[in-house]
């Protein structure tokens, strides 16, 4: 069975323990670093969330820069959470489809992991952001809590 790819806001939701969504989602990274092959990400994924955590925002404090990379090389070096790369022609399959599905703004960034799942053999993304994958058919897109229950 193909891992689920847990989206960036899975892992800005437990790194963020006054986040409504945070005790679900620790213990989906929780398990994904305890149980071999059950989830995935995406290098994407660990720059997006260092972007997300180092930002002012407000009500959030951002995290630093030392507990940024001691949680994104946690992930990254984990032997059981697996990783999943674009491969050589992701990009163009990427930029083709976006064309094709009129893709503006922030959704590129969205389409082009979607692709890097695709060729991963990845169907299935865990994220609050179900929206975002609505155009997608090739992805199955499911909360946090659909994943946790």
């Amino acid at each position: 069975m193909a891992p689920a790819l847990l989206d960036t806001n899975v892992l800005v939701y437990a790194a963020y323990r006054l986040a409504p969504l945070h005790a679900a989602a620790a213990a989906l990274v929780d398990r994904g670093l305890r149980e071999r092959g059950l989830y995935c990400i995406a290098p994407q994924n660990l720059v997006e969330f260092a972007a997300v955590t180092t930002r002012r925002r407000s009500g959030d404090q951002p995290l630093s820069g030392e507990e940024v990379l001691r949680i994104t090389d946690l992930l990254y070096r984990s032997r059981t959470l697996m990783k999943i790369y674009p491969r050589r022609g992701t990009v163009a399959r990427a930029m083709a489809e976006g064309t094709q599905l009129g893709f503006q703004g922030a959704a590129w960034y969205d389409l082009f992991l979607a692709v890097t799942m695709r060729d991963a053999g990845v169907r299935t993304i865990v994220t609050e952001n179900v929206s975002d994958f609505e155009q997608l058919r090739f992805i199955t897109a499911q909360r946090i809590a659909q994943t946790v229950g």
